[in-house]
């Protein structure tokens, strides 16, 4: 195969760049420009180190500085992120929390790169006053976040995206090749708006080239407007099968998420948001770019034909060769991630709460454990007079004189083991969301693995829930 001529192509950064949408868009958008690739996992950066116009980087999302490492010399950014997937051995926070962090690593790393334009993925959000599932109010929060730096931003909001390996449409055809009879919840009952992997792409493309469009927010809907029921009835046809409905008055998401993971054959992370934002009509509304796709969109019938093999099994994910790869390494790694979001005290900055922090444990603990700090700015967290250093906390450099985030290299102690990169201890404010995050990222802990999980690992949850609990009690400062 001849090398592509890439000296005169945009170079794009692609958060998400392995997964369903970012393995299309970068087939797609392949010809005009060059890709910067990031991801965290190593098996995946292996897999596609002979990639045409792709340079892959593994690159750790949490991490502020390495992120802006990665996206020196990029012209533009496509962000595809959504971390419903687990990063680490044990993760004790949500999804919304999670999100928030990368999201705001990604727009200032973008910022300080001086990146032009910068293109977010979002979800279509219901047009009646109503409350939104945790899983659209992520997608909101998120917009928000990369709107709040000096990036241009435009977001596509869409709602099921549907293409050859894509776990919407496959966990669509796995329920109807699966189920001859199906419960009838009101989530299904919803009228949602699906659209082609192809026109999400196209629609990437246009807001890439045509100067008119970048800037604004976009509703993406290619197939008519329909509810679950109704595509699972559409599916069956196609597949000859019938399928049968007992109506269900109640929604009941926890065990809806766990047989339709089972017989769709998708993990309950991701099927779990998917059910609750379909509790929401959710149809496109009219735009410019829907006006300029409009003679383009692919049918639900073509969807569905590009989706399956000639036995009608969905085809695979193009992130299931590594998945199984990486969760062996992260197994054996045994490195932790806990975000915790708490009410941020008006007037404080995060140099101010991690001073806090380190002075309530002291008092919570009744002098047992201590919080000391040396010349250099140091924290040592210790145990019976100072005897036993359980935690050692180094101040990063990226953080120092910096308001809205304070954080430490977890870089010694009792409790912790060695490793490369340091686990760290991170306060990050939010003021537009009146939230902070506070957050360990890659702790590695000496502990047997078992006993830490249910001694250290929940200690550490209960004492953070029980600072939120002080802060949120603290007086206002001006």
């Amino acid at each position: 195969m001849p090398e592509l001529d890439t000296d005169n192509k945009a170079l794009i950064a692609v958060a998400g760049a392995s997964g369903f949408v970012g393995s299309h868009l970068r087939a797609h958008l392949q010809c005009e420009y060059r890709f910067r690739a990031l991801t965290r996992s190593t098996s995946v950066a292996k897999s596609h180190a002979n990639d045409l116009n792709t340079e892959w980087k593994c690159c750790d999302l949490y991490s502020l500085p390495r992120v802006s490492e990665a996206l020196k010399g990029c012209d533009y950014g496509i962000y595809l992120v959504h971390s419903m997937a687990p990063s680490s051995r044990l993760v004790q926070g949500s999804f919304e929390d999670t999100d928030l962090i990368l999201a705001d690593n990604f727009i200032r790393a973008a910022e300080a790169a001086g990146l032009k334009h910068v293109i977010y993925l979002s979800g279509l959000m219901p047009s009646a006053e109503e409350p939104f599932s945790p899983h659209l109010s992520s997608r909101l929060e998120v917009e928000n976040v990369l709107r709040s730096r000096s990036v241009q931003i435009t977001v596509l909001r869409a709602g099921l995206i549907f293409g050859p390996g894509g776990s919407s449409f496959s966990l669509l055809i796995n329920l109807v090749r699966r189920l001859p009879v199906m419960i009838l919840p009101p989530w299904v009952r919803s009228k949602t708006h699906s659209i082609d992997i192809e026109n999400i792409c196209q629609a990437f493309e246009l807001c890439l080239k045509d100067k008119e469009l970048p800037g604004r927010t976009y509703d993406l809907g290619g197939h008519t407007p329909m509810t679950y029921a109704d595509m699972i009835l559409r599916t069956g046809k196609l597949l000859g099968k019938s399928a049968y409905f007992i109506k269900f008055p109640l929604n009941f998401f926890g065990l809806s998420k766990h047989w339709v993971s089972i017989f769709g054959d998708v993990p309950p992370a991701l099927v779990g948001p998917l059910l609750e934002s379909l509790q929401h009509d959710l149809e496109a509304r009219p735009n410019i770019l829907m006006d300029k796709l409009e003679n383009r969109f692919v049918s639900f019938e073509d969807s569905f034909k590009k989706s399956v093999d000639r036995t009608g099994q969905p085809k695979p994910n193009p992130r299931l060769s590594t998945q199984a790869t990486d969760h062996r390494l992260m197994k054996r790694a045994r490195l932790v991630r806990s975000v915790q979001r708490m009410l941020l005290p008006e007037g404080w900055n995060a140099h101010e709460i991690a001073m806090e922090y380190g002075e309530w444990l002291s008092r919570r603990f009744g002098g047992l454990i201590e919080a000391k700090r040396d010349l250099e700015g140091a924290i040592f967290l210790t145990f019976i007079s100072r005897r036993v250093v359980l935690l050692k906390l180094t101040p990063t450099p990226y953080s120092l004189g910096v308001k809205r985030r304070c954080a430490f290299y977890i870089s010694g102690g009792l409790l912790s083991r060695k490793v490369d990169p340091p686990g760290r201890l991170e306060f990050r404010l939010f003021p537009e969301q009146g939230c902070l995050i506070a957050s360990i990222h890659g702790f590695a802990p000496t502990l047997p693995w078992w006993v830490y999980a249910i001694t250290q690992a929940k200690l550490h949850l209960r004492v953070m829930r029980a600072f939120a609990r002080h802060l949120s009690h603290l007086e206002t400062r001006a």
